[in-house]
């Protein structure tokens, strides 16, 4: 059965996997069309070879030029324009290097085995005890999220129901004061009776109001106890197995899960925030001593800011750490002069955020050693190193900012540079921060993450001793 065949049987979760193989450079719409293609060549023999990677730059070229004729004649623009571009993308990157395209096709097709045995090992492990509760752990947290989200639909309808209320007792006591200064044959009777009317609306009123004050207490609870649970051990776990992946063990798993979670908490928090506006309005409108509304509506809109505040730092991260796209395997080692790529993913996913968080990139913001360490080199970022998050150029449709044509060049500093040769790679860690601000009204959040510690080298021969520090870190 064919390598890719196989690939798409696969639950969502592999199947995130395998998009992470692929970017702009060697897009996945390659492997889907040409997929018997690809797996009809031995990829590691023709990354060895230069004239034979040439042969195969230019058989695919072909092979996407007899795509496109196919797509014209179904008569598909649209096939028509992404064969088109696809094919100048591929010409820019590997034109004058075939064996770089050929590297990657190899990568990628080992990349895609590893995770089809995993997922073989994982289907023949699935009655393991471990899955079984990390399987239960992830339902009872999926049903704390939407318990959520259902209280705080719950919410929305009892404050319509009393706002009703409102404006039906606000209509009667009107009516009343003017039935009372009006000389119409209204009796004291009548007057009282509709005084008893009223006064039985109000304290249903009242009941009302300390009822909804009281769910978006409760909504707020659960929230921060939900939340709580997201960043302190789902978020902090998919981290460290970010980190182990990174130096080859199990492929990490994909943040879809924890996006929805994430963005699920905060639309509950952004709506108990309107909700705490209309609340707010309804007061304005009628207030009276000892107004639940008035007695807590400052404490619950402080706890709502401070909890959405929170979940939307903590979602910040750094979805792919910094690697050269030549050697996919050594992620976090960085040569100079040498393009690499990083993908920085908001988990909260609101539509409002769309191209709206401009990322700026920073090397070795908060390394002290820089200044500290004598000899430790200073580098700077060349390329564009701002980049605006939107929701269109990642294929999951994920809100995140991809960097992928960045370099790192040494700083010349005459005078204080030792002798001490290739041990400094081995000595210095660096590290990339990443910052942004979320502007809204009545919000402003400074939101800022920083890859794992990397390495840097200067030259090929240190790879080996740089790869060795973040396998020791």
């Amino acid at each position: 059965m064919a390598q890719w065949y196989q690939l798409q049987q696969l639950e969502s979760k592999y199947l995130e996997q395998v998009d992470q193989l692929y970017d702009d450079s060697f897009p996945m719409e390659i492997r889907q069309y040409l997929s018997q293609w690809i797996e009809n060549h031995d990829w590691e023999l023709v990354a060895t070879n230069d004239s034979l990677a040439t042969v195969r730059f230019h058989d695919l070229l072909a092979q996407l030029d007899d795509q496109y004729s196919r797509f014209a004649l179904e008569n598909n623009f649209l096939l028509q324009h992404n064969i088109r571009k696809i094919k100048r993308n591929l010409q820019v990157h590997f034109q004058e290097d075939p064996i770089q395209m050929a590297m990657i096709i190899c990568n990628c097709l080992k990349e895609e085995q590893k995770i089809l045995a995993t997922a073989k090992k994982t289907e023949d492990n699935v009655g393991n005890t471990q899955n079984n509760v990390m399987v239960e752990k992830q339902k009872e947290l999926d049903n704390k999220v939407k318990d959520i989200k259902n209280r705080v639909q719950e919410t929305e309808q009892k404050i319509k129901s009393l706002e009703d209320l409102q404006d039906e007792h606000d209509f009667k006591y009107k009516t009343l004061q003017s039935r009372e200064h009006e000389a119409n044959g209204t009796t004291q009777a009548d007057i009282k009776r509709e005084e008893m009317i009223i006064r039985n609306m109000f304290l249903e009123l009242n009941m009302k109001r300390e009822e909804v004050v009281c769910k978006i207490a409760e909504a707020l609870n659960m929230a921060e106890q939900t939340q709580c649970s997201l960043i302190s051990d789902e978020l902090v776990e998919w981290k460290r197995r970010q980190q182990i992946a990174c130096i080859g063990g199990p492929p990490n798993a994909c943040l879809d899960q924890l996006q929805t979670w994430f963005t699920t908490v905060a639309e509950s928090l952004q709506q108990v925030r309107q909700q705490l506006k209309k609340l707010e309005e309804l007061e304005q409108k009628y207030t009276y001593e000892n107004d639940p509304i008035t007695q807590k509506k400052n404490y619950l809109e402080e706890r709502a800011l401070y909890l959405f505040r929170n979940l939307i730092i903590s979602s910040f991260v750094v979805e792919r750490q910094p690697c050269m796209p030549t050697h996919p395997q050594r992620p976090l080692v960085l040569k100079t002069g040498v393009q690499f790529t990083v993908k920085l993913r908001l988990l909260v996913k609101l539509q409002e955020l769309n191209y709206q968080l401009r990322v700026k990139a920073s090397f070795d913001k908060d390394v002290s050693e820089k200044n500290t360490l004598k000899g430790f080199r200073k580098f700077n970022i060349l390329g564009t190193n701002t980049k605006v998050m939107n929701m269109e150029e990642s294929t999951n449709g994920s809100l995140a900012a991809e960097f992928r044509h960045l370099q790192l060049k040494e700083q010349k500093t005459a005078g204080n540079r030792t002798n001490e040769g290739p041990l400094i790679v081995t000595e210095e860690l660096h590290s990339i921060s990443f910052e942004t601000q979320l502007c809204q009204p009545g919000l402003v959040v400074d939101l800022e993450t920083t890859s794992l510690p990397l390495v840097v080298i200067s030259n090929v021969s240190q790879l080996p001793s740089g790869w060795a520090s973040i396998l020791w870190y």
